[in-house]
């Protein structure tokens, strides 16, 4: 008998003896039984109700125990990132008071503003870490729907909006920034925001976290620079340094990636082996290994069968292709989300959008407009995707109890993240204020090394580092060049 991580594992893990596993959750216990002794069959016996497997012996509960463990640890880490955002959020507005800066136009960019590189600061850390409430043992328990999720996010984000809007106004909220013209814009952002948040989800469903990452990223970067140079004027005093910034920061992105493949990879390969010598050695070594393995419990994901001639399925290649589609579609998008707020800004007459004239910065005055988009973009973009199967008696499952509250924290995250890039935006640019947020990869990558271990092995941290390095090379180049 063998208690193993199934998440870790993909399909050269597994013995040829075993079976797929269906598809298991913490509250079930999470323990699995592989009867190595009839490797003809190679059932898996689950008996969750019991806490015992198929032979009747009672585990004892250090791995339940460790899953209680960990699920505080997240709330707890959760609470301090989400103090952290607040003093972030807090000091670039004290600093866009007391330091006031007039915004640059024009496409033009002001690297003396205090309140600029504190949002951009503020993006980075924040967005770095908005994400780890996803990882709550509940979140994953309840293997939720991304639309579902995504209600929870647009509702915290909607909220918190409202609140640094009503709190950070210097002479108090005023509803004269709301027309029909900042409601456009803020629908627009709305519909750009969770329509690739969910292409991202689906995306990272398909072809993976480390691939869809780096295509992401990459588009997201090229993206918010040719928004900047092409459609806002953007200056650049040297273009090939610009390229050369651009390229660095991809390949960084790349190399990022490539870590956590290393890192699974080497991780597969110990397992593996473990696996090998439970199922073929000797008593002893049986008990050496079983204790090696004891410390990891099930994840959600199923695992595929085990078997190197398998046929392909004919319908692989074309999942993946709208995998990466997927995530070529949230990199234009998120790449793009800046965009309602320069028109916002600088206005545009075609569509009915003034130019703001008021006293605040426009990242403050954007903010109802936002939470206002966000309400209505959620309610047209869920009854779209949902219709369908709403009509048909299929209704979705909202997993109060175990996603409500790392939903609505994560958006509240994701909130206060946003407005620290609109000011690094108004500041520094499209061409290098938004650009550079994306080094919260770098922050992402941090807490998946030292919080989540995500990353274990000489070659996978070495490239990681590299990646690093890279990256902000890169965004220091981007930054001497426009």
């Amino acid at each position: 008998t063998v208690i193993f991580e199934s998440r870790r594992l993909g399909v050269a893990d597994v013995p040829r003896n075993c079976a797929p596993l269906k598809k298991m959750t913490v509250s079930d216990i999470a323990i699995a039984q592989i009867d190595l002794a009839d490797k003809e069959k190679g059932e898996v016996n689950l008996d969750a109700s019991s806490h015992k497997i198929a032979d009747g012996k009672s585990y004892d509960t250090d791995v339940l125990k460790e899953l209680e463990r960990a699920q505080r640890r997240q709330w707890a880490v959760g609470g301090a990132v989400g103090v952290l955002d607040v003093a972030l959020v807090v000091a670039t507005i004290v600093a866009g008071r007391l330091a006031f800066v007039e915004p640059p136009r024009d496409g033009a960019i002001d690297t003396t503003a205090l309140a600029g590189w504190l949002g951009l600061c503020g993006a980075i850390m924040i967005f770095g870490g908005a994400s780890i409430m996803i990882k709550t043992p509940s979140v994953e328990e309840a293997n939720c729907d991304c639309m579902v999720f995504q209600c929870y996010c647009s509702t915290a984000v909607a909220v918190v909006s409202l609140l640094v809007w009503a709190i950070g106004s210097a002479e108090g909220p005023s509803l004269d920034v709301i027309d029909g013209g900042s409601v456009l814009c803020g629908a627009l952002f709305a519909a750009i925001w969770v329509s690739s948040q969910v292409l991202c989800v689906n995306g990272i469903q398909i072809i993976g976290a480390a691939v869809a990452v780096a295509v992401i990223d990459g588009v997201t970067i090229c993206t918010s620079f040719f928004w900047g140079v092409l459609a806002f004027n953007a200056s650049v005093r040297s273009v090939a340094g610009v390229a050369v910034a651009m390229t660095m920061m991809v390949l960084g992105v790349c190399l990022a990636t490539a870590s956590s493949v290393i890192s699974d990879r080497e991780a597969a390969a110990r397992r593996a082996q473990e696996l090998r010598i439970l199922a073929e050695g000797t008593p002893q070594s049986r008990r050496t290994s079983q204790q090696s393995c004891t410390s990891a419990a099930l994840s959600v994901q199923a695992l595929p069968t085990a078997t190197s001639d398998a046929p392909e399925d004919p319908g692989r290649l074309r999942k993946k292709v709208v995998g990466i589609f997927c995530a070529l579609g949230m990199g234009l998008g998120n790449g793009s989300l800046m965009v309602p707020m320069a028109l916002f800004q600088h206005g545009l007459p075609a569509l009915g959008i003034r130019e703001y004239a008021g006293e605040e910065l426009a990242s403050l005055a954007f903010l109802p407009s936002i939470s206002i988009g966000i309400i209505l973009a959620q309610l047209v973009l869920f009854l779209l995707y949902w219709g369908p199967a709403m009509c048909r008696g299929r209704m979705p499952e909202f997993h109060l109890r175990k996603v409500a509250v790392p939903g609505l924290l994560t958006g509240v995250y994701w909130g206060l993240g946003n407005f620290c890039a609109m000011y690094a935006t108004i500041y520094l640019g499209q061409t290098v204020g938004f650009p550079l947020t994306q080094l919260c990869l770098v922050v992402n990558g941090m807490w998946g090394i030292l919080f989540y271990r995500e990353i274990r092995g000489r070659a996978a941290l070495a490239t990681f580092v590299l990646a690093s390095a890279v990256i902000l090379g890169g965004a220091v180049l981007q930054g001497l060049s426009c």
